[in-house]
């Protein structure tokens, strides 16, 4: 598709229209950190930027599943977050579309012609290597990507620089940059092993498009484009799978994921899960916690600079004689999270408490309008905004008071 946006295109600082009822339901959670300095690296990064600081860029990445993947919570984190400290860019997008109904928010993005994909949740890459948001493209010739600068909207109208993350590769082929009121520029992924490169392209601070081609000569092989500013502020990387679970990023090569988040160079990662988890009857619970943990501590191997947030998932409900309260195995999952977000040193955030804890789904689906969809599991775009404020408010307060901390030592 190439109208992405499924968010109000105008700016609002204040949640949108909600039920009195609903509204007085919803918690401010704060993030949990029982250290005390699970968030410092991304704290010290983000008072860099809010002072301005020539270059001080904070980079976040958003793992996730399909609330993710339509870009409905990110899109809002990341619109609060550039209010406040300041727009460095729009951030990673995928070359295609993976799945139907993979969006973001305040960008013009499109594809078309032959691209492959290989994807965690399957059909999966044998050789493991899926880039930063878990796709990889690949292309003998043919396969055509556009992005660039919204052409409405209060937000994403100014880019400066495009990253394109591509695989070099023995026997690769070539790519060709195009961009309005540039010659178009050519560069070989060829090389005599597998390892993550980016390709940048400057342009002009405003509104522009870049189009990326596969041109023949071998396979290309390609992640995504990163829409950047080269002035402080936050970049938002909307990084969601549909239909994926935590433990699917177990199949990425290691070696390649630290490859790729050294070249993105992240201040946090947030990593939420557990919609698809929900749908395990038969889940093995410690199994479960177990692979977790694993996957906690080599993500933050992976990035070593980087802190790391655990973010629940949303309510979920079931329906039944009428009522529809919360999935018991919802409760199981956010217990897990939190015990192992404080047993490996990172940080927490609740969201099903703070959409109004149990129950909150079955009556966001009620409420009019409706917050929750009817599938008792997403919310709609007007809901994820609302969850979206909801963790930017808690990311900007844990900031502020551990800036008004340090100025007290």
């Amino acid at each position: 598709p190439t109208v992405n946006n499924a968010l109000p295109a105008e700016s609002h600082t204040a949640l949108p229209e909600i039920d009195s009822a609903i509204r007085a339901a919803l918690h401010s959670v704060a993030v949990e950190d029982p250290g005390g300095h699970a968030l410092d690296a991304f704290f010290a990064r983000l008072a860099r930027t809010d002072q301005k600081e020539p270059g001080a860029v904070t980079r976040i990445l958003h793992y996730g599943d399909s609330t993710i993947a339509s870009d409905f919570i990110s899109g809002t984190v990341r619109r609060r977050l550039q209010a406040r400290f300041g727009d460095a860019g729009h951030g990673f997008i995928l070359i295609a579309n993976p799945w139907q109904w993979y969006f973001h928010n305040d960008v013009f993005h499109a594809s078309e012609g032959e691209w492959a994909a290989s994807r965690l949740a399957g059909p999966i890459a044998p050789d493991g290597l899926y880039g930063l948001g878990g796709v990889s493209f690949t292309s003998y010739g043919g396969g055509i990507a556009t992005f660039g600068t919204p052409g409405s909207g209060d937000f994403g109208r100014n880019v400066s620089r495009y990253d394109v993350y591509y695989l070099e590769q023995p026997g690769g082929g070539n790519v060709e940059i195009t961009a309005k009121g540039a010659p178009p520029q050519r560069f070989s992924t060829r090389g005599t092993a597998k390892v993550s490169r980016v390709h940048a392209v400057h342009a002009k601070d405003g509104e522009s498009r870049l189009t990326v081609r596969a041109i023949g000569g071998g396979p290309v092989r390609l992640f995504g484009v990163a829409l950047e500013r080269d002035q402080p502020g936050v970049v938002y990387d909307a990084l969601g799978s549909h239909a994926a679970m935590a433990v699917n990023w177990q199949r990425q090569d290691r070696a390649h994921w630290k490859e790729q988040l050294d070249l993105r160079d992240a201040a946090l990662l947030v990593f939420q899960f557990g919609t698809n988890e929900s749908e395990l009857s038969n889940l093995d619970r410690d199994g479960y916690e177990r692979a977790l943990g694993e996957l906690v501590d080599e993500l933050k191997a992976a990035a070593p600079a980087a802190s790391v947030l655990i973010v629940s998932p949303l309510d979920r409900a079931d329906y039944q004689g009428g009522k529809m309260p919360t999935k018991p195995i919802i409760l199981d999952l956010v217990a897990i999270q939190r015990r192992v977000a404080f047993a490996h040193g990172v940080a927490f955030w609740n969201t099903f408490e703070a959409m109004g804890g149990a129950g909150s789904m079955g009556r966001w689906v009620r409420t009019r309008p409706q917050l929750g969809g009817p599938d008792l599991t997403h919310p709609t775009p007007r809901g994820a905004e609302v969850v979206g404020d909801l963790l930017s408010d808690a990311l900007v307060n844990a900031y502020e008071r551990h800036a008004a901390m340090s100025a007290k030592r």
